[in-house]
């Protein structure tokens, strides 16, 4: 009876060793998401290829940004379908400030739509990621932050570029394509 008990508590043990180290495989930490979306939203910024764009279209672009980051999809939903509408209603408002014109909204609407893409496109890396809070920041925060850093910088490009910015290549061709449609 004891032996049977110790093979079971053994298996049991064994079951949730093994549950457990498929979790790590699964969720990435914080760290790692946050880590991976600064790529991801480097490389969503490099496919905008927005480093001709006028100075007032990516003060807009970041504007909005700051805004959407702060809306977290609901559940089952992408981040496309959430922050989608809050982008049309702020560039909106920038339009009837006079801070961009109609022109300038396009060009901003069609690069937030494109940072949409790839802020999803980090949650088709790690689905489950989705479910947890700490996460979906971490993953929010790493990709505005690369997002931004390539709208900021003048003279980003990746072939000239004296230091070779990481990026995500599977991930450039990807939002590339979606910059086509």
């Amino acid at each position: 009876m004891k032996t049977m008990k110790t093979m079971i508590v053994g298996a049991v043990a064994l079951a949730m060793t093994a549950f457990m180290v498929g979790c790590d495989k699964d969720l990435p930490s914080p760290e790692k998401i946050n880590a991976v979306a600064t790529t991801i939203g480097r490389t969503a910024g490099y496919a905008c290829e927005l480093t001709k764009t006028k100075t007032a279209v990516k003060e807009g672009i970041i504007q909005v940004l700051d805004v959407v980051s702060k809306v977290v999809p609901a559940e089952g939903q992408t981040f496309a379908e959430a922050w989608t509408p809050v982008i049309a209603e702020e560039l909106q408002k920038l339009v009837a400030a006079g801070k961009l014109d109609e022109a300038g909204a396009q060009v901003a609407k069609l690069a937030l739509g494109v940072a949409c893409d790839g802020i999803d496109y980090v949650f088709v890396k790690y689905p489950k990621a989705k479910d947890v809070k700490e996460l979906v920041s971490a993953a929010t925060s790493g990709f505005v932050d690369g997002f931004k850093s390539v709208v900021t910088c003048d003279d980003c490009t990746l072939k000239s570029s004296a230091v070779k910015l990481e990026i995500d290549e599977e991930a450039y061709r990807y939002l590339r394509s979606r910059m086509a449609k």
